[in-house]
Parts: C-alpha cells; sequence; structure tokens
C-alpha cells in the first residue's frame, strides 16, 4: 500500500489518480460529483469514482483494487453516517 502525504497542491489527487488508472483500480472519496469533474479536466474520463453510498450498496467492482482519496474525510462520514461518532483523530505507520 502507499501513502501519499504531502502538503495542500502539491498533486496527491493526480498521483492518485494515475495510480488507480494504471491498476485499473477505483477511487473512493466522499463527493463523486466533484472528484469526477477534477478526474474530466485531467482527461480522465475513464476513472471509476464511487462515494460511499455506492459502496453501502454494492455499486462497484470488489474485484478492482480501491483507492480512497482523502482518507480522514471518508473516514468521518462512515463513522459518522454508520455509527454516529465523532472522529478526532487516527494514526498512520509509515513503511520505510
Amino acid at each position: 500500500m502507499k501513502v501519499i502525504a504531502r502538503p495542500l497542491g502539491t498533486g496527491k489527487t493526480k498521483e492518485l489518480m494515475d495510480m488507480a488508472l494504471e491498476a485499473d483500480g477505483i477511487i473512493l472519496t466522499t463527493n463523486k460529483r466533484a472528484l469526477q469533474v477534477k478526474a474530466e479536466a485531467y482527461g480522465y474520463d475513464s476513472l471509476c469514482i464511487i462515494e460511499l453510498a455506492d459502496l453501502f450498496y454494492g455499486e462497484f467492482d470488489p474485484s478492482k483494487p480501491l483507492f480512497v482519496h482523502k482518507l480522514d474525510d471518508v473516514m468521518q462520514e462512515y463513522f459518522k453516517a454508520e455509527f454516529n461518532l465523532d472522529l478526532q483523530g487516527f494514526s498512520v505507520r509509515m513503511e520505510e
């Protein structure tokens, strides 16, 4: 698994999209429409983008690799929707 962690405006989203396209994967995000607009601006019309509702209702191919756009936002939305919990923090381990 690759973690992309850099400041705002440094190309993280484009890098994630490139990875998803190369792997024929799916991108999970909190705002599918906004990310589709960005993908189209990059010329990535065939990119598969889903949001949590699609994930819950099986509107995707689970055999494809999954890439998460803005994991912190996705996790906050998930915990709020499923458990009415207010996620306030998390840690990640970086592989060396």
